[in-house]
């Protein structure tokens, strides 16, 4: 099934990140669509949490993610760039 832009952003936050890190103090409201997830002004995740998102991601869209590297993390680094990675590859 194809999601819109803002439904992938929705799940992203409430499912991918908030409920799959156990961000349990952070509300869907408090992340930006741009902010840097990984910059310490952004939730300042790390490395073993990418690795969650890119898990999450295929469970909740259907995407293969194990075949992504290193150059492909650009696409993980706000809500905005996955949502455009997941739209493009859902």
């Amino acid at each position: 099934m194809k999601h819109s832009i803002e439904e992938i952003k929705d799940i992203l936050k409430e499912k991918v990140l908030i409920e799959r890190l156990e961000l349990d103090d952070v509300e869907p409201d408090d992340i930006s669509d741009n902010e840097n997830l990984f910059d310490e002004e952004g939730l300042a995740l790390d490395s073993v949490e990418a690795l969650d998102i890119m898990t999450g991601i295929s469970e909740e869209f259907g995407i293969d993610t194990s075949m992504l590297g290193q150059e492909d993390i650009n696409h993980f680094q706000s809500v905005n760039d996955m949502a455009k990675y997941i739209s493009e590859n859902e």
